[in-house]
């Protein structure tokens, strides 16, 4: 679906820019009632394709169409409309879908909703500290100007309460941090130092969880670089398994990488639509 998360993304931003227009010139609603209304229609737009997306996840939850219908009482033959953007659910079927799911209208027709964490939110379980395997993959672009583009290996091991976060070079560590980590509503953060190369934050949504388990998914990684001198702050990406960076390196090198072109940011941060592009990436390859 990562196809369909580019789209939305784009169709997101796009709004973001015009309502953002629109607000700063009152009189735009005076002089260009037809901007506004194609705006309107933009909104709507990003409405029906994310809820299409979030249907799909529905239905990968229930197994089947037939499952789903059922449980949301409507036909099959209405399902499949919905499903293909030919139909838009009345508001009594979305909010009875949000009931359900124990979603808000706004997670459900705004947010791609993320596969794992559907798995358990007919049950309102939440993510406990033993969401992790005992090891994981990690990648992130290298900040050696000598090997600009290049993509660091590293195992990020969970040792009952202790992180141990280990930074490879064929195959032998270069660099390891120790530490723990919290877990909030929304994110985990961990907090790693080493004697010899200093501190290290990682810092991620709370993850897609597939069975109770972590598979992976985006980080920002604050590292120490060129030997400690200098603060950097990246993405990283966290997986079950291990990626082969030969074979992926495009695919890596552009989830890992920033496109802001000529644009001026007040911050930079993951999104939502990254983590699900990433969790999807990494579904691919188990």
């Amino acid at each position: 679906m990562k196809k369909n998360l580019l789209e939305l993304k784009g169709i997101d931003e796009n709004i973001k820019n015009k309502l953002n227009y629109i607000k700063n010139n009152s009189e735009v609603g005076e002089s260009n009632i037809n901007e506004i209304k194609a705006l309107k229609n933009h909104i709507f737009e990003r409405a029906s394709k994310t809820f299409i997306y979030n249907l799909k996840k529905l239905i990968q939850l229930e197994l089947t169409q037939k499952n789903l219908a059922k449980k949301i009482g409507v036909s099959e033959d209405l399902l499949s409309k919905y499903k293909a953007g030919e139909a838009f659910p009345s508001i009594e079927t979305l909010i009875f879908i949000c009931e359900i799911y124990n979603l808000t209208l706004e997670q459900l027709i705004t947010t791609p909703l993320v596969s794992g964490e559907l798995e358990n939110v007919e049950n309102r379980e939440k993510v406990q500290f033993n969401i992790f395997e005992e090891q994981y993959y990690i990648y992130f672009l290298v900040t050696n100007i000598a090997k600009e583009g290049a993509i660091h290996e590293g195992v990020v091991e969970f040792l009952n309460d202790e992180v141990v976060f280990k930074i490879l070079s064929k195959g032998e560590e270069v660099k390891t941090f120790k530490g723990d980590y919290d877990i909030s509503d929304k994110l985990i953060f961990f907090n790693l130092k080493s004697p010899k190369d200093g501190t290290t934050y990682i810092n991620m949504i709370k993850p897609n969880v597939n069975k109770n388990k972590y598979v992976g998914g985006l980080a920002m990684l604050m590292l120490p670089s060129d030997a400690n001198s200098k603060p950097c702050a990246q993405k990283s990406l966290l997986s079950k398994v291990r990626i082969d960076r030969e074979k992926y390196y495009k695919e890596l090198k552009e989830l890992l990488s920033y496109s802001v072109g000529e644009e001026t940011f007040e911050h930079i941060k993951i999104s939502q639509w990254e983590d699900e592009i990433v969790y999807n990436f990494i579904g691919k390859l188990l």
